[in-house]
């Protein structure tokens, strides 16, 4: 006599988990202290924002805030692209695609009188100059943070 024995999971669809990118932790934490050191408070975590470096392979496209079922609040970063830049190209890149995911941003190509965008929730377009340094950085993050 064979005895046959089903173990199995009935376990349901929790949803999407929580999941940030080791690479890109440093970044979502630095977000969340620029935004309280400006009076914004900010829980990633809460929101549900992860995060997730991968090839993206659109043209022209180097980072992205997805919102779709499986993904539902996502950073994704190119990695190409990651593995190329400087710190403050990463940043630039997380903050302004966490502007998107956390701070519901949309885009914003205004420039100043040096045709330099005021903001960094610029659409890359080229309709203004991205200059984001240590010289500009103060300011572009007080805008960014700016309700």
């Amino acid at each position: 006599m064979a005895i046959l024995v089903v173990a199995g999971s009935c376990k349901k669809d929790e949803g999407p988990e929580y999941f940030v990118d080791e690479p890109l932790q440093p970044y979502f934490d630095r977000f969340e202290a620029e935004a309280a050191a400006r009076g914004v408070t900010i829980d990633l975590e809460a929101l549900m924002v992860s995060g997730d470096v991968r090839l993206i392979g659109a043209q022209n496209v180097i980072g992205q805030c997805v919102h779709t079922e499986k993904e539902p609040n996502t950073v994704i970063v190119d990695v190409v692209y990651w593995n190329g830049a400087d710190d403050l190209e990463r940043e630039f890149l997380i903050f302004h695609e966490l502007g998107h995911c956390a701070l519901n941003r949309d885009h914003v190509d205004d420039s100043d009188a040096n045709g330099d965008c005021i903001s960094m929730m610029t659409s890359g377009t080229g309709l203004c100059h991205i200059n984001y340094t240590e010289a500009t950085r103060t300011a572009l993050l007080d805008e960014l943070f700016t309700p």
